[in-house]
This record gives C-alpha cells, structure tokens and sequence, in this order.
C-alpha cells in the first residue's frame, strides 16, 4: 500500500469497482458514509499497519456491497423474503456474546449468518451444496492465515456465525471501521449524527440473500454495537427477542481494548492508553442508551438477561432458560447438537489470551464506579 496517496471516495469506489467488476452501488447514503470514513482517515492519520487493516475493511464490504446491488436484481426472490422473530444476542464484548451465539446457531432450527457467507455472499448460498460449497475452503484457507494470537482472543472459523456488525459494514456505518484504524471523527459521527436505519437496512437484505434458498426457522444473531442503536434494531425488527449478556465490565473493556490493539497492528503501532480510553466511552454510552430504552420503551418483555458467571457454570441450562423465556422449544436434537459443540470448542482452544487492565490505563475500580448503575441494575457479580 502505498501510504502517501491521499485517501479518497474515488480511490476506493475505484478499487472496489474493479475487483467487482459492478458499478452499481444501490442507495447512495452508503458512499455517503464512506466519504466519511476517507474524511476520519485522512483527519486521524492512523499509522500504516492500521491504514492496511482499514484498506482490506473497506474493499470487502464496498465488493460485497456491489455484488449484492446485482444479486437482488438478478434474483428478486431476495428481495421477498421476510425476517421474523429474529432471537439477537447483545451486551458488552467479551461478555460471552460469542459462545453463546456459537451454541444457539447449533440448533438445528437456528440460520446464523456463518462467516464463509458473509465474507463471499454472492452468488446467495443454496440449502443443497451448504456444506460442500468452495466457499468454505477459501474462508478456512485465510482463517488459518490470521495471526494466532488474535485467534486465542475470539473465536473465528469459517463454519462458525458472523456478527452483525461485520454484515452491516457493507452499508460503511459500522464500529468495524473504527475498530481497524481508530477514526475518531468517523465513530463521533456514527455515534451521534448519522441516521443508521440504512445500516439495518443492509442488514436485513443481507438476512433476505443468505435465506432466500437456504431458509430455517428462525434467525439468531449476536453484534454488541446494538446497544448503541437498540431503538433502530428493534425498528428493523419490531418482533425481535434480545438476550442481554452480562459480565463485569472491568474484566470486559480491558480484554476488547487488548483485542483492538492487536487488531490495529499492536503496541508498536498504538496509544494503549488511547484505546482504553475509548472503551469506556463507546461502550459506557451503549449500556447507558439500552438501559434507557429497556426503561422507558415498553418493550421489556423482548428481552431476556443472561449472566456469564452463569452460562459458564452451565451452558445448556443457560439456553434453556432464554428458550423458556421466548417459548421455544429445546428439542433433544438441539440440545444433543449444543453438547457436542461445546465439547470441540473448549475454552482456551487456540491459546490463552493475555493482557492486563493497567497496561490499557484501564482501573478496575474506576471503570466499576463509572458503570456503576449498570452493575446495580442487574446484579453483575465483579471479579475478586
């Protein structure tokens, strides 16, 4: 890459029409959003490992997002389908939001968006050749090529589910970008001005394209941005059954600030103390909107808390009590299914991750006096 080029609109809508071979990008507020990311960039001036990591960001979403522009002219089955009662995994990261997702995308009547999908959408995946698809092979190929200490930080596989925040990257209204080059101006904007109904938008047509031949019972989702835009999900999906994890958030923003160190290209490249400041920004807001709109939006019975001291004791008990919430059924088949995921993916699988609070700037007892009402409201046991 060459880091002295200007970053711009052009240059990218460029590269991402190239490689795509497409130029039609659909509704225009996704560029829009772009020009924002390029404006935050060029503004932020984020160091050349974290330049690589946002380049990579936005031809990935730019070509997914002109490729599913054609698809959904080319198959306007997609375009019909309809998403209903989707179960949403949201809460702080590093609560358990991952493994949690992982075990309910085993049931059997579970579609979770899996990476290998979502990274290569087009053409939409069929129920026939799901698991045989090459698709896969290419996903597993570049998950094995990721640093592996990033691997012992999050669980990734090409056959395990994606985020939402990664689908919602295509419409370039996404903590995605933040997270590879810490664009300040860029997350102030998504945060508290830009009108994010279109980043759901693209979500739910991301939903229409992977399920339109190869549908299921019921979609089950996990992102933690949601806590920023709780009010926009739950205008996507008004149906919508939301689990809450929930963990001490001491132990919570020291482990996501060491994995968006890594993920910025690590201590040689970034402000560590920088990052753990923006933890407690970005996060300590998104608790603070969802707990007002759990308040005050009259919709409290679509949500269901789950507590990670909890679901570590028992994992199944604790899906069985999200199950009984919503009233759906926890057949032996998923449960059997759940079981035996849990048995191939124990903790620590790829190594352990390690990192302390302080090197981030990061006080336990300062984070639990600033998030304090989080932790009264819903009697979060804090680490010893």
């Amino acid at each position: 890459m060459d880091t002295n080029r200007q970053i711009t609109l052009e240059d990218y809508t460029a590269k991402c029409e190239a490689a795509a071979g497409l130029d039609d990008w659909g509704d225009p507020r996704g560029l829009e959003a772009l020009e924002r990311i390029c404006d935050s960039a060029r503004r932020t001036a984020p160091p050349e490992a974290s330049l690589v990591q946002l380049d990579g960001r936005v031809m990935t979403a730019g070509v997914r997002r002109l490729q599913m522009v054609a698809d959904r002219k080319r198959y306007p089955q997609i375009a019909r389908q309809r998403i209903e009662g989707p179960l949403i995994v949201v809460g702080l990261p590093r609560s358990g939001t991952t493994i949690l997702h992982a075990l309910l995308a085993q049931d059997p009547a579970s579609r979770s968006p899996l990476l290998w999908e979502v990274s290569r959408p087009s053409p939409p995946p069929r129920a026939e050749s799901f698991r045989t698809d090459p698709r896969i092979d290419l996903a597993k190929a570049e998950v094995e090529r990721m640093d592996p200490q990033f691997r012992a930080m999050h669980a990734i596989g090409a056959e395990l589910p994606e985020e939402c925040n990664v689908i919602m990257s295509s419409s370039f209204m996404s903590l995605s970008f933040w997270a590879a080059a810490g664009l300040s101006h860029y997350v102030d904007w998504i945060m508290n001005e830009a009108d994010v109904s279109f980043a759901y938008d693209v979500h739910r047509e991301m939903l229409q394209h992977l399920q339109a031949f190869n549908p299921r019972a019921r979609w089950t989702l996990k992102s933690p941005p949601h806590l920023l835009w709780m009010d926009r999900l739950l205008e996507a999906y008004p149906d919508a059954r939301i689990v809450m994890t929930h963990r001490d958030p001491a132990v919570t923003l020291a482990s996501n600030a060491s994995l968006i160190a890594n993920r910025r290209g690590g201590s040689a490249y970034v402000d560590l103390k920088a990052v753990g400041r923006e933890q407690l920004d970005i996060w300590g807001e998104g608790l603070r909107r969802t707990m007002r709109y759990r308040q005050t939006g009259g919709r409290e019975a679509q949500f269901c808390d789950s507590h990670y001291v909890d679901f570590m004791r028992d994992p199944i008990g604790a899906v069985a009590r999200i199950y009984d919430h919503f009233g759906i059924e926890l057949t032996a088949e998923a449960e059997a299914a759940m079981r035996a995921f849990l048995d191939s993916n124990q903790k620590d699988k790829h190594g352990k991750h390690h990192y302390t609070a302080e090197q981030f700037g990061l006080d336990p007892a300062t984070l639990r006096r600033e998030l304090a009402e989080y932790i009264d409201t819903y009697r979060i046991k804090v680490a010893a």
